[in-house]
């Protein structure tokens, strides 16, 4: 701490020499102790630390002293943190600050960017975020961007695009754009690489709040549209024609944001529509929060009362449970048929809602569709097979988190957990045949709903 302002000693007044030589040594003695008390503070600091980490600190310290080349000390802590992700799952992964605010707003629906979602190996669109800016873009010949296209070129202007023919060039083309960029696309209904009769659409980039709930009859559909941070639920377009005049369908995207909000509006229009079926899509939904989904299966389990089990948890900690805090399904859906849609790509939270709308007898495996690309006749479809759940933990110091596999995830009943296996047609379930999982058209979504109209 400084001091200022400090008495002076009258005798020295007439010798200010002498006052610095005699303060000087004990100067010196202070800075002296002042560092041996911080070394040997560290010394003992270090003596705790386990012999992993000693090992890892003598191995940066070496590097940095003795390596031919420069590395600094974020890529050194980088590159430790990487190699301890390897030894975890899939799914567990270490959170910069900045990585960890995307990872909150996303959650919340906020999102940045164009609204277009692709398979990890393919420039093939699988969904189209409701309230994006692709949500909105339409060609000249006012075509709109629809989930099965393949974007097989970007640009910065018409006409003038580099070929995006895989992911990986696809990616690079679109990292070049930030936040108020004009992207123009070229779109092909039919392959990765058409580049003739194709779709072309200019969208700006922006900040969105991604709607994650879509509802429609034979004449409408409508969804939460978000301006300003408020939602209001509007119509966004025309009906399916393949429905008929008491069936309704609600697609579910990802249990994030308002979703349970969002499915609340959805059960009013059904309501207020008289729809007596149901169609539940969850196809390519591959999970999110456990308290959206304990929300959504309030609604959505049959004969259950507020605080009912939706799901347990079983970790090194012990078991949990989720529970759902109403019990909304006779109010919208009594009386009603309900079915459920799923493919390969639907995991965790909605394979956890299906086995709390099979517990419930919402619905049984006789209800719902699974959509293989396997066209082979012994061909199994199936979900996924994610029956484990991660918890984030974050550093309050320094805003940086760390999402980790902390339980296995079991149904309603406390014993089945479909972690590996997924929900599948060899227990009863219909198999649908799709060339993928998000074909131009959605044929397997007409063959379902023929086949329930049947």
């Amino acid at each position: 701490m400084r001091k200022n302002f400090t008495p002076v000693n009258p005798s020295a007044e007439d010798s200010p020499l002498g006052v610095r030589k005699s303060a000087l040594p004990r100067k010196i003695a202070a800075v002296i102790f002042a560092l041996i008390a911080f070394g040997l503070g560290y010394f003992f600091y270090y003596l705790t630390l386990d012999d992993g980490l000693r090992s890892l600190l003598w191995f940066k310290n070496e590097i940095q002293s003795e390596y031919y080349d420069r590395i600094s000390v974020d890529e050194f802590w980088q590159a430790a943190i990487d190699g301890v992700e390897n030894i975890l799952d899939d799914y567990s992964c270490f959170y910069s600050a900045a990585e960890y605010d995307e990872v909150v707003n996303a959650d919340r629906g906020i999102k940045v960017g164009t609204g277009l979602s692709f398979f990890s190996d393919s420039n093939k669109i699988y969904k189209v975020a409701i309230g994006s800016p692709a949500f909105y873009a339409r060609s000249g010949l006012g075509e709109s961007i629809e989930e099965g296209m393949y974007v097989t070129g970007v640009g910065a202007a018409a006409g003038e695009y580099t070929d995006t023919f895989d992911i990986s060039a696809l990616e690079k083309a679109l990292g070049r754009f930030e936040t108020g960029d004009t992207v123009y696309l070229r779109l092909s209904k039919d392959s990765a690489n058409g580049t003739q009769d194709c779709v072309e659409a200019a969208l700006e980039t922006a900040q969105y709040t991604e709607s994650f709930v879509l509802y429609a009859t034979a004449e409408d559909t409508y969804a939460v549209i978000y301006s300003n941070g408020t939602g209001t639920w509007e119509r966004i377009g025309e009906g399916m024609e393949e429905l008929n005049g008491q069936t309704a369908y609600i697609r579910l995207t990802q249990f994030y944001g308002n979703a349970v909000a969002e499915f609340s509006k959805a059960a009013e229009q059904y309501r207020a529509d008289g729809m007596t079926v149901l169609l539940f899509d969850l196809r390519n939904n591959g999970g999110g929060s456990m308290n959206v989904l304990s929300g959504l299966a309030s609604y959505l389990m049959k004969g259950a009362e507020s605080g009912d089990v939706v799901a347990y948890t079983e970790g090194r900690h012990g078991r949990d449970s989720y529970k759902i805090s109403g019990a909304h399904y006779d109010r919208y859906f009594s009386g009603s048929k309900i079915y459920v849609a799923a493919n390969r790509n639907s995991a965790s939270a909605s394979e956890a809602l299906m086995g709390a709308m099979i517990s419930s007898g919402t619905v049984g495996y006789e209800d719902i569709y699974l959509v293989t690309t396997d066209a082979s006749d012994d061909a199994v479809a199936r979900t996924y097979g994610k029956g484990i759940m991660q918890t984030t933990f974050y550093n309050f110091l320094t805003g940086e988190a760390v999402k980790l596999t902390t339980a296995r995830v079991y149904w309603p009943d406390g014993t089945t957990c479909i972690h590996g296996r997924g929900i599948r047609s060899d227990e009863g379930a219909h198999k649908i045949y799709s060339p993928s999982n998000a074909e131009y058209g959605d044929p397997a979504l007409s063959e379902i709903l023929a086949d329930i109209d049947s």
